[in-house]
């Protein structure tokens, strides 16, 4: 088929990076009251400045949590019961061993799950656990912590199932002092139980408990300090229903003891800035930090797969980089226990949150574990000092390694570092931040890229902290928004394309109406011609639209619904060289190519808006989703979720915000793929686009929906919610201090990822002032 080349902005030169990049962009809203404290790892409804948390109180047809399925009655309807009700709803179902039941099941899905039907299923007991979020908002996630049970009648199934739980073996009540042994608390189930969880309140309060799980453990409850536990248990069994307290255990903790040292302060991350990360068998192994204070303490981590207790090889100290990917599909919570001789001991008390999806990846992972002094992400050397050596960790270790170095946010060239392992000429190269980044790249793997940077500070000084200072004077100016939209115009997407059209104008109108001065480009998913050369990420003129330059759209745009469907129109679908969709490499490139096609504002936010039935070269670099003969591709460092992120910290600074959006299959939505498929090309589960939204805070909905005004609607919910927030450099370690200047009324705060995020907005004309710390060893 000939190739349909289409309006497209000159490039003049394609490889020539910037030579300026903005180190400081300014966040574009945000909301404090006078001089406050923000404690970074509060994040429930206890957090002293007001954090929000959804709360959800799930049930089966309005009041029941158990169902059993007979002939002649009704199948079961689910309600959610979440408030704030906008949110996205995530229904997982396991077994009663705990392993994760992958087939769909008909009905549920969605906010309140109608006619749930698990007769699909063979005979046996199965357990449905919410997740409710909002991804870069506010709020923190509800996660049930017991589930609904749906009962398939049948051979084997039964009511077998007893516990008698116990403090110390024989006690349901007892009195901790300062002097006592904190409890043993054992499950005695008969037979043993499949998942034990675990569920404690304080003071009435609801807690998570770090070390309370399986059938014996030994929690740290003195550390939480004095109060009164109450702890409930809810137990499974293969061919039995469940098991729950009807009384609960009680401890009382009396006066415990108070080191005299002070309190050690820690701040868990995934990747530098993560609480929670879904990966797939084309994702590298996560770095698991705990960002404590001081740093010289003992680290205990306990980890849970789906509900049960294990061992993870080389989760251990600071920072790790455990082979979570090894252990196989399932949730997996990580909890920190911090403790050193004369400070109080620091217990998690929202585990982190890994999730491994789609396993089978066909053995092409390439895993790195970069490294400063072979243990460290981030170190100070003073200018006297000895420069740190610095290590790829690479499995294989045969690869080609591409090290990026920045400083004050312009790229910088270092002496000696390359390879595996080198010892670069930091302290020659001068007083300053240098953040560096790995691209590896072998045959026969997926390229890997830093998720997040190493850290040297060359300086005078060697605390173990430095201290960032930020401050902004807030304009009316402070509103902006730029918006890309990657169109995948494969073959199978013209009906899609035309849906996100017809529905574009409500977008912006919805945009402008909350005050945002936006401005919107557009690119595809393959490479396109011009000057009888193929490039990525080129932007494409908008068709009937009159404003220079053509490809970026303004608001004061005339007939923006027009603009938008013919747009589409002239994009069309199907064309050759388009079953290669690279919707991240795309957007990469558009960022490179910022000089030319000036769709990047420096004072403004970014919002992208990826539309795609596959995944990012159509099976995301897995293997085991390959349905046509050849269409299973290597990814490059261009193609991966963190490579993006990457490229916008290096060409715009850190505190860029950046928001991915997605409409896509997602994953697991099977119902979805069927009807995909049903126009005769094979679709995919868009895993990557999936990774890309969940790190940068974005939204990700069907693309099999009617029409995709709720989509859009939270897109929109997600863009305004960013700009009241400040992207942090770093896990903050200890308080984060505030000030605005002049005062205003009470605000709420609460920490998302690395992003501070306020409510209500600053108003123009304030001063905000933002004080904190990040390690540096």
């Amino acid at each position: 088929m000939t190739k349909k080349i289409l309006g497209l902005n000159a490039l003049a030169v394609l490889c020539l990076l910037p030579s300026l990049f903005f180190s400081s962009c300014a966040p574009v809203k945000f909301s404090k009251a006078d001089t406050f404290t923000v404690n970074p790892s509060c994040t429930g409804t206890d957090c002293g400045t007001g954090g929000q948390a959804i709360i959800c109180s799930p049930k089966i047809n309005s009041n029941v949590t158990t169902f059993t399925y007979a002939t002649g009655v009704a199948l079961p309807n689910i309600s959610s019961s979440c408030a704030p009700a906008n949110v996205d709803y995530a229904w997982t179902v396991k077994k009663a061993d705990s392993s994760v039941v992958s087939t769909t099941i008909p009905g549920l899905t969605g906010k309140d799950p109608q006619s749930v039907n698990f007769t699909v299923l063979s005979p046996g007991t199965y357990y449905v656990y919410l997740t409710a979020s909002q991804t870069g908002s506010a709020y923190s996630p509800f996660v049930a912590s017991t589930p609904l049970e749906f009962i398939v009648p049948g051979s084997g199934v039964g009511n077998t199932l007893t516990c008698d739980p116990k403090l110390n073996s024989t006690f349901t009540s007892v009195v901790v002092n300062a002097a006592d042994s904190n409890v043993v608390v054992s499950a005695n189930c008969n037979p043993a139980a499949g998942m034990y969880m675990w569920t404690v309140t304080k003071d009435g309060t609801a807690l998570t408990v770090a070390g309370l799980s399986g059938a014996s453990s030994t929690p740290d409850l003195k550390s939480y300090g004095a109060g009164t536990y109450r702890i409930y248990l809810y137990a499974t069994a293969t061919s039995s229903q469940h098991w729950q307290s009807s009384t609960p255990l009680t401890v009382t903790v009396v006066n415990p003891t108070v080191p005299t040292g002070g309190a050690i302060a820690c701040n868990p991350r995934i990747n530098g800035s993560m609480t929670s990360l879904t990966l797939t068998s084309s994702s590298p192994n996560p770095l698991i930090s705990a960002n404590c204070l001081p740093t010289s303490v003992q680290y205990t981590w306990t980890v849970t797969k789906n509900g049960n207790p294990i061992s993870v090889a080389a989760l251990a100290g600071a920072n790790s980089n455990p082979d979570i990917l090894s252990l196989g599909v399932g949730t997996y919570l990580v909890y920190l226990t911090a403790s050193s001789p004369n400070y109080s001991t620091w217990n998690t008390t929202t585990p982190l949150m890994l999730t491994v999806d789609n396993n089978a990846g066909g053995g092409v992972t390439l895993n790195c574990a970069p490294r400063l002094n072979g243990t460290s992400v981030a170190v100070t050397v003073p200018t006297n000092g000895t420069n740190p050596t610095v290590t790829s960790g690479c499995n294989p270790s045969s690869v080609t390694h591409t090290w990026t170095v920045f400083r004050a946010g312009a790229p910088v060239t270092v002496s000696g570092l390359a390879g595996a392992s080198s010892v670069p000429a930091f302290i020659g190269a001068g007083v300053g931040t240098y953040y560096i980044y790995l691209t590896a790249t072998a045959p026969g793997y997926n390229a890997y890229v830093s998720p997040s940077p190493l850290e040297v500070t060359v300086a005078d000084v060697t605390s173990p902290v430095r201290t960032v200072t930020f401050q902004k004077l807030v304009q009316a100016t402070d509103n902006k928004v730029d918006i890309l939209v990657v169109v995948d115009d494969s073959n199978s997407m013209a009906p899609e394309n035309t849906k996100l059209a017809q529905k574009l104008q409500g977008f912006v109108t919805s945009l402008a109406s909350s005050g945002l001065d936006w401005q919107m480009c557009a690119t595809v998913t393959h490479a396109q011609l011009t000057s009888g050369t193929m490039y990525w990420g080129l932007s494409r003129n908008w068709t009937n639209y009159i404003g220079s330059p053509q490809w970026i759209l303004n608001g004061g745009a005339s007939d923006p619904y027009g603009i938008f469907t013919s747009t589409m129109a002239s994009i069309g679908a199907g064309w050759a060289g388009t079953d290669d969709e690279r919707a991240i490499k795309a957007a990469w490139w558009h960022a490179e190519y910022n000089p030319y096609n000036t769709c990047y504002r420096s004072d403004a936010s970014l919002a992208v808006i990826i539309l795609s039935d596959e995944d990012e070269r159509s099976v995301g670099g897995d293997s085991s989703q390959q349905y046509y003969a050849g269409e299973f591709q290597l990814l490059e460092g261009d193609d991966q979720a963190y490579g993006y992120l990457n490229k916008i910290r290096q060409n715009f600074g850190f505190t860029k915000r950046v928001s991915v959006n997605s409409i896509i299959v997602k994953p697991g939505d099977s119902a979805c793929m069927a009807t995909q498929d049903a126009g005769g090309s094979k679709s995919h589960y868009g895993y990557k686009y999936n990774e890309l939204s969940q790190i940068t805070g974005g939204y990700v909905g069907s693309i099999c929906d009617a029409d995709y005004s709720s989509n859009l609607y939270y897109f929109k919910d997600r863009i305004v919610n960013s700009l009241a927030s400040i992207q942090l450099e770093c896990a903050a370690v200890g308080a984060i201090q505030v000030g605005i200047t002049p005062s205003m009324g009470a605000v709420t705060t609460q920490m998302v990822n690395n992003t501070l995020v306020f409510s209500p907005a600053i108003p123009a004309g304030r001063t905000v002032v933002i004080q904190y710390n990040c390690p540096r060893n």
